[in-house]
């Protein structure tokens, strides 16, 4: 029997206490087609979305300091850019085609590619050329197990490297795959290694807007406090 959008689209979601929606396990998936026509609706217009294996992930419209965040890294890859004359950061969680069976579609909120291309040459909708690097940027709303997954599926889909940056804590996630993950604290220096060749930034620039200084870190509790 033939299930129309509307249908699937209800099977596919539920709403979290926290304003996203997590799909329902066990009903029929979206193809990527599907999913494309329902990113034209009005109603998802203000929202984002995320195609899991063909289950429909709905998040609300992330807050200012998760796009301050977003705008910092991309600027400091925009400097590298500029330094080598060649490569490219997209912003704007612009969709990335991981897989095709099963269904696959994410929105990295940063990705980079290295070789030099015109802006006229890129694809309008959602690419199935991957980049070298993605950058997730964490919000409170995010759960370590959905970050682990698309992390897993961005390196299974070929991407070289993902960083997964947690304002909170000041750190930053080195995923590649084939290799344990490397947590970089404030103090240290995130380097490109063989992906974004000759870069590197101390991390703590990555949570310092210009012109200001970060507020302290709130005091780890002592051993014995709860």
């Amino acid at each position: 029997m033939s299930v129309t959008l509307e249908q699937a689209v209800e099977a596919h979601v539920v709403p979290r206490a926290d304003g996203t929606e997590q799909a329902v396990q066990g009903e029929p998936l979206l193809t990527v087609e599907e999913f494309l026509a329902l990113c034209e609706r009005p109603e998802y217009q203000d929202q984002q979305l995320e195609l899991d294996e063909g289950r429909l992930i709905v998040m609300p419209p992330a807050g200012v300091r998760h796009g301050g965040g977003c705008w910092l890294i991309a600027a400091v890859l925009a400097d590298y850019v500029r330094g080598v004359g060649r490569g490219m950061a997209v912003t704007n969680d612009a969709g990335l085609m991981l897989a095709v069976t099963p269904s696959t579609i994410r929105a990295p909120d940063i990705a980079f590619y290295r070789d030099k291309r015109r802006l006229e040459e890129l694809s309008e909708g959602v690419a199935s050329e991957l980049p070298q690097l993605v950058v997730e940027v964490l919000s409170p709303s995010d759960r370590p197990n959905d970050v682990a997954r698309k992390v897993q599926q961005y390196l299974r889909a070929g991407i070289e490297m993902v960083w997964v940056v947690e304002p909170q804590d000041r750190t930053v996630a080195v995923y590649r795959r084939g290799r344990e993950p490397q947590v970089l604290g404030e103090n240290e220096t995130l380097s490109g290694e063989d992906v974004l060749p000759g870069f590197s930034v101390p991390v703590a620039d990555l949570f310092r807007l210009p012109g200001t200084q970060p507020l302290a870190k709130p005091a780890e509790p002592s051993q014995g406090q709860s």
